[in-house]
């Protein structure tokens, strides 16, 4: 008997006596739960080959954040006396929210 003969099973049905225990991910245009909510999410670790080398790396701009933040912070003391730090304190808060995003795709939610 030839493949033309048997034809092509269609795994939308599983519960064909032909095809016992068949089971298909198809679940058709209708499905409140679909496929896709149950995929996991992907990330930026996995556009790089090397996830590994690439957590080292933002960990090591995760500490150069945190260095950058120190200078203002320290500056923080002298220059707010002198009422000059406004500029300061934008910088403080922006490598401050650019850490925090580090950290957010470091933990994989970016």
């Amino acid at each position: 008997m030839s493949a033309a003969d048997e034809g092509t099973p269609n795994v939308a049905f599983q519960n064909e006596a032909k095809y016992p225990g068949q089971t298909t991910e198809f679940r058709g245009p209708a499905d409140p739960d679909p496929i896709e909510a149950h995929r996991p999410r992907a990330t930026i670790f996995q556009s790089i080959e090397n996830p590994y080398a690439l957590q080292e790396a933002l960990t090591k701009l995760e500490a150069g954040l945190d260095e950058v933040i120190s200078l203002f912070q320290a500056e923080k003391n002298t220059l707010a006396r002198e009422g000059g730090f406004t500029k300061g304190k934008q910088g403080i808060e922006l490598f401050e929210s650019w850490k925090q995003e580090l950290e957010r795709i470091k933990a994989g939610q970016e």
